[in-house]
């Protein structure tokens, strides 16, 4: 029995030890490979990071707050590196530090916990000088390409005959683009010399826009119709659209009498006839009108002027001093949209005619007629009538608009005041506008819609002589006398010339004028058979 004891309690410590001892190995072993899949995990890390023209410390200052690499250097070296400029989009992190790295003469070296390690280095990559010439697809040479050193700010341009000159990394990458060809990218290799060829970007070349038959290729009118956008009109204070293209379309003349709610005269291509009416034909939604005083330059979304012949042919003689044509907003699918403008200003008189003061005139008056009956002294410096009757005028415009839609139906309702004062006291303008649009779309191929327009305006208007009464009326004569009636220029002997007293004649002018207008167009879009639209 003692022997057999033995035999059950010798080798029970024995298997235990080595029971543990395997166990604490495998933790080990896990515990190992858990923090090197982790480690190598965070090494991969990427980061989105764009810099212009900075420090190298600054860069990877920038790295250290979008990962967790930390990096550990000497400062002198890193002061004097060159200032970096580098961008990249989900990029490696090490990838991105190399990259930082390859122009400053610095390497790196990772260490454990993701530190980094900058040290001096000598393969730093040479810069190289290219030349090269860009061409299209005829062989004549583009002037006026970008070339850009790829992830970096450094650029140049070709000249007259197409042909450039950049110094880059001798493995850095070359990007050439140009308004209307394709951009291409041109890896350098250590090449001196790099002639390349760009093709037209197609894509660019199939904007279309508004003619008299419908639409067109950009690229094929460009010549003969000049387009506006409609946000480009709204920025100007004005309560015409035609107004606002006033430096914007070549070859159209544009002239505004000042007068509030005047319509401008527009000419295209100069006077089209001697004896008839030289205003152009205006077509808004597909409807002829002879003035569009009633359109608010809000509602607009876009206007295109068509200048030749054969695109003013389809409207036939009407179209002889050109054709504006105008596309009028419309609403669009989803929520309802809010939208306000609103403009306030003032204008101001300006380069105004250095007039006579009373007694200046005085004596003026005497020399002409050789006598002394006015006496220059007791007139002083007169009446300012230029300063009586002008002033300092407000004008505001201001537009709301709601627009939306759902799968079927579109709608846009906008209203619109505008209020301007004359320069000339008692002189106003206002007007009220409204615009209402609806589209529905009844099945595929079908959709109808209407558009009704609304205006209504009133001015207190002056009367049209009372720039000459300015400029003539005696400063002698004052406004009113002591008791209140108005100064008599009969009562000081000057003639017919001068038998003005301005703000009697703007006092008893009442001329008021009021329009009421109300315009519209239903139409109906056919679809038949995929291509064609009746």
């Amino acid at each position: 029995m003692k022997k057999f004891r033995n035999l059950l309690v010798i080798p029970r410590p024995a298997l235990l030890s080595q029971f543990f001892l395997v166990m604490k190995l495998t933790i080990a072993l896990l515990l190992i490979s858990c923090l090197h899949v982790s480690a190598e995990g965070f090494s991969q890390s990427r980061i989105t990071l764009r810099l212009e023209s900075v420090t190298l410390k600054k860069a990877l200052s920038s790295i250290e707050k979008k990962s967790s690499f930390r990096f550990l250097y000497n400062e002198k070296l890193v002061s004097e590196a060159p200032r970096i400029s580098v961008e990249a989009n989900e990029e490696e992190v090490l990838s991105v530090v190399q990259r930082i790295l390859s122009r400053t003469g610095l390497s790196y070296q990772l260490m454990a916990n993701n530190l980094v390690v900058l040290k001096t280095s000598g393969n730093l990559l040479a810069d190289v000088t290219v030349n090269g010439r860009v061409t299209n697809a005829s062989g004549e040479g583009l002037s006026g390409v970008t070339v850009t050193i790829k992830g970096t700010a450094n650029a140049t341009s070709t000249n007259s005959t197409g042909n450039f000159t950049i110094t880059a990394p001798e493995n850095a990458t070359l990007v050439f683009s140009y308004v209307g060809m394709e951009t291409r990218e041109v890896p350098v290799n250590n090449r001196t010399s790099i002639d390349i060829s760009l093709q037209p970007a197609t894509s660019e070349l199939a904007q279309v826009v508004v003619v008299g038959y419908g639409t067109q290729r950009k690229v094929d009118v460009t010549g003969s119709v000049a387009n506006v956008k409609g946000e480009e009109l709204a920025k100007q204070p004005a309560p015409n659209p035609i107004s606002s293209l006033q430096g914007k379309v070549a070859g159209v003349q544009i002239t505004n009498s000042g007068a509030p709610g005047a319509s401008p005269d527009i000419r295209i291509r100069g006077v089209g006839t001697l004896y008839g009416s030289q205003t152009p034909l205006y077509v808004v939604d597909g409807v002829w009108y002879d003035d569009i005083s009633f359109l608010n330059p809000g509602d607009i979304e876009n206007l295109s002027i068509l200048k030749d012949a054969s695109s003013e042919s389809i409207y036939g003689v009407r179209a002889a001093n050109g054709v504006v044509l105008i596309t009028t907003k419309k609403g669009r699918r989803g929520r309802a949209v809010v939208t306000y403008t609103g403009m306030v200003g003032y204008q101001h008189p300006t380069n105004q005619i250095k007039m006579a003061d009373g007694s200046q005139y005085a004596t003026l008056i005497n020399e002409l007629r050789g006598n002394t009956n006015l006496d220059p002294a007791q007139f002083g410096a007169g009446t300012d009538w230029y300063g009586q009757v002008l002033r300092d005028a407000l004008i505001t415009n201001h537009q709301i608009s709601v627009s939306g839609g759902s799968e079927r139906s579109t709608y846009s309702l906008s209203l619109g005041y505008f209020h301007q004062d004359g320069i000339v006291k008692t002189n106003s303008y206002d007007r009220f506008t409204v615009r209402l649009q609806n589209d529905f779309q009844i099945f595929n191929p079908l959709k109808i819609g209407y558009t009704i327009t609304g205006m209504a305006s009133k001015s207190k208007d002056i009367p049209g002589g009372i720039f000459r009464e300015l400029y003539t009326a005696a400063p002698i004569v004052p406004v009113y006398y002591e008791d209140g009636s108005y100064g008599d220029p009969s009562d000081y002997d000057l003639g017919d010339g001068a038998n003005y007293n301005p703000q009697a004649t703007l006092d008893f002018y009442n001329k008021k004028s009021k329009n009421y207008r109300m315009t519209g167009n239903v139409f109906a879009e056919l679809v038949i058979a995929k291509h064609f639209t009746f």
